[in-house]
């Protein structure tokens, strides 16, 4: 039963922003305070302290102001925009599975990849085109379809090669992604246009893409210097074999062409592009409604409308359940974000912000942006939740930012948060597919999320100089 009470907090909140109603309201904020209380009980301890601390922090503001019952209750709920894409991203993996694109991607990597740099490239690339349309559901795939072929190159220590390769491409896309709930958050909260910013980020991402491939290939001519020329010709060897076994099993004649899913994310972000431009729905909104529609026509058009809604079914209830963490803590961190906006208190927060800007100047404050994310993100805050606290208290205006600089050095430190943050869904993920401790997971990237801030930081002086 907890999943429907999920699903309907979700779906009243789905419908009140399509035909507002005050009734609407208050069912949407009673379901997230029933959530709060039914969930405390069986999430874990850290999540627990930490979002009752956020409930204890926002009931004492609104009691020093005074307010009623109903601005308490009122308060809950504001986080459901956020939640409801966390919700209904992972639906749009679904015609990648059934499409069995993995498969056809293993036989292309067994044919044509002669060398453990190019197959970090490609891994890369990989992670970072499915990551741009599926999200954290890109790990698991990517591990999977990846780690049969490690056994056919020179690599010594393949969890490590896996796991940054991976990790390091899936994270790059969250800087523009509609599907990353990262990106809908800082576009509402900072008032930007998602279009306005994609000139930049989108080329940004590239950039930190080629840098990943750089640092990848560099280590793996590096690890071909000190293997032996016998050892490299058992391995060739090796893999030539596989190849003639996958060409015996018509393996390449299975699955659908990875192009397609090219094909799907340009449809995807361009009707992303349009809706926002003529619709007056914000942007977590707009993309929460379209992945359904979005991943059932495209299964349509795969020959597996059937199979697409039988498995919905299944997996729905199912990711909800393993979400009560995240409903837990985003809906109390929403009630004091609620309680800071009622109270007037993010003016306070905003002139002892100003104050420290002062202090060290407008560029290191500007440069210290990405650092926040990062830094909550070694606290145990999910980025999201620490972004969301940012950007409440942050008036772009009054720093003498503009909101898109803003946004954009925002969207640069989630993703160092999305690569090194010991205690979020990445490195938790990644942490059960290898067999390897979080914090080994963070260690390994480390290297490129360093080159990665300082070519962020160059970005943002450049754009501030720029205007």
């Amino acid at each position: 039963m907890k999943h429907a009470l999920f699903i309907a907090a979700i779906a009243a909140y789905l419908v009140s922003e399509i035909y507002p109603s005050e009734w609407l309201t208050w069912v949407q904020s009673v379901l997230s305070l029933v959530i709060i209380a039914v969930a405390f009980r069986s999430i874990k301890p850290f999540v627990r302290l930490l979002g009752t601390s956020f409930l204890i922090t926002g009931a004492l503001l609104l009691a020093a102001n005074g307010a009623s019952l109903t601005v308490y209750v009122l308060g809950f709920g504001s986080m459901l925009n956020i939640l409801s894409l966390f919700v209904l991203i992972p639906m749009i993996a679904l015609p990648i599975e059934l499409g069995q694109y993995a498969v056809r991607v293993q036989a292309i990597l067994y044919s044509k990849v002669k060398h453990s740099g190019m197959l970090y490239c490609i891994t890369s690339l990989l992670s970072y085109i499915l990551s741009s349309f599926m999200n954290l559901a890109t790990l698991p795939m990517m591990y999977h379809s990846i780690h049969p072929s490690l056994q056919y190159y020179p690599i010594k220590q393949k969890d490590r090669f896996i796991s940054r390769a991976i990790t390091h491409g899936y994270s790059m896309p969250i800087l523009w992604t509609p599907v990353a709930p990262i990106v809908g958050i800082i576009v509402e909260m900072t008032g930007v246009s998602w279009s306005s910013i994609l000139p930049i980020v989108i080329p940004f991402s590239l950039f930190g893409l080629a840098l990943d491939w750089l640092m990848g290939t560099w280590v793996a001519n590096r690890r071909l210097k000190k293997i032996s020329l016998n050892a490299l010709e058992e391995i060739s060897a090796a893999r030539e074999n596989a190849v003639g076994q996958q060409a015996n099993g018509s393996a390449e004649g299975k699955g659908s062409h990875p192009g397609q899913i090219l094909i799907a994310i340009v449809v995807l972000n361009v009707l992303v592009f349009i809706l926002e431009r003529f619709t007056h729905m914000g942007f977590l909104l707009l993309v929460s409604i379209i992945v359904i529609p979005f991943a059932y026509i495209w299964s349509l058009m795969l020959g597996k409308g059937k199979a697409f809604i039988a498995k919905s079914r299944i997996l729905l209830p199912s990711h909800v359940l393993k979400m009560k963490d995240q409903f837990f803590v985003f809906l109390s961190a929403g009630f004091m974000i609620s309680a800071i906006k009622t109270t007037g208190s993010n003016h306070a927060i905003n002139e002892g912000i100003m104050a420290i800007q002062h202090v060290i100047g407008s560029d290191l404050f500007l440069l210290m942006i990405p650092l926040i994310p990062l830094a909550l993100a070694f606290i145990g805050l999910h980025p999201a939740v620490g972004l969301a606290l940012a950007a409440e208290s942050l008036n772009p205006q009054a720093l003498g930012i503009s909101a898109q600089l803003m946004a954009i050095a925002m969207l640069t430190g989630a993703a160092t948060a999305f690569l090194m943050g010991p205690y979020n869904a990445t490195a938790g993920m990644m942490s059960n597919l290898i067999g390897k401790s979080s914090y080994k997971v963070s260690n390994w990237n480390a290297p490129f999320t360093i080159a990665y801030l300082f070519m962020a930081m160059l970005l943002l002086i450049v754009l501030k100089k720029v205007g």
